[in-house]
């Protein structure tokens, strides 16, 4: 499901012109690991993935609260762009199951009344941190491309191994090899990409959005550690967390082979 975005990211950039890549930090949104708020690339605005989180650190008491500041963070990131909510193109929504879909219509429908970006829900088993809600994005910098890009989404497909080509760049993708730890997992799958990438002609340092799933959530931390040597710390890509799945139920070897905890995707463009 994570590569209905980063597809439709690709086609994206079909419409994009050439322009200097630029990380956007917004006061108020504190990234909870080695990623960038948003990334300014070409025509486009890459948004992370965001929570519910405000700039004190506290959470909504409910789910509406919590939908509504979730995308406040995403309006703030956006409008240190230089864009506006009606630039988004798409948004990739996931839900835990304490908040309601109805809630979280609700709330989409008042900070989009006209001419809403395009979007896919999903329901996930955790978060980092434990919120409730996460949302990503991408916005269109001339808002009159957005019908354009409105069309471009393309249908979820099987994650692969390795790099395809898509439009304007590359997707990839990388579960983890056989490792005992979160750690060496994550230092594995990095090095699988940065040699897909490589094969296809492209870097880790072309990247401008990454989904990361993992197992068990309680590992972001270490996952984080191993993840942030590979990009630079001033400008990261844009990132997604998620623990779609209940955990494991152990993380013995079975014949000689670890579970995977840990696997990433990425959109590299040029």
């Amino acid at each position: 499901m994570r590569l209905i975005f980063l597809m439709f990211l690709a086609s994206c950039a079909l419409l994009a012109q050439p322009d200097e890549r630029r990380s956007i930090f917004p006061p108020g949104i504190k990234p909870a690991g080695p990623y960038s708020p948003g990334v300014l690339s070409g025509g486009f605005l890459y948004v992370s993935g965001q929570g519910p989180r405000d700039a004190n650190g506290k959470y909504g008491d409910t789910p509406e609260a919590n939908m509504r500041q979730t995308l406040r963070n995403i309006r703030a990131i956006v409008e240190a762009a230089g864009l506006t909510m009606e630039h988004i193109v798409f948004a990739h929504v996931y839900l835990h199951s304490s908040v309601p879909p109805s809630e979280m219509e609700k709330v989409w429908k008042e900070t989009f009344p006209t001419n809403p970006p395009r979007r896919a829900v999903f329901s996930s088993h955790r978060f980092p941190l434990d919120i409730p809600v996460e949302v990503n994005a991408i916005a269109i910098r001339d808002l009159a491309l957005k019908p354009k890009a409105a069309k471009m989404i393309l249908p979820a497909q099987t994650d692969k191994p390795g790099c395809r080509k898509a439009p304007g760049g590359v997707i990839c993708s990388a579960s983890a090899p056989s490792a005992p730890t979160v750690e060496e997992q994550t230092k594995l799958v990095l090095e699988q990409l940065a040699a897909h990438l490589k094969k296809a002609g492209y870097t880790l340092a072309d990247t401008v959005a990454t989904n990361v799933r993992l197992d068990n959530v309680d590992d972001f931390a270490k996952m984080n550690a191993a993840y942030g040597a590979f990009f630079p710390k001033d400008a990261p890509p844009t990132r997604t967390t998620i623990g779609p799945t209940p955990p494991v139920a152990s993380r013995d070897a079975v014949n000689g082979r670890y579970p995977a905890l840990v696997s990433i995707s990425l959109l590299a463009v040029k």
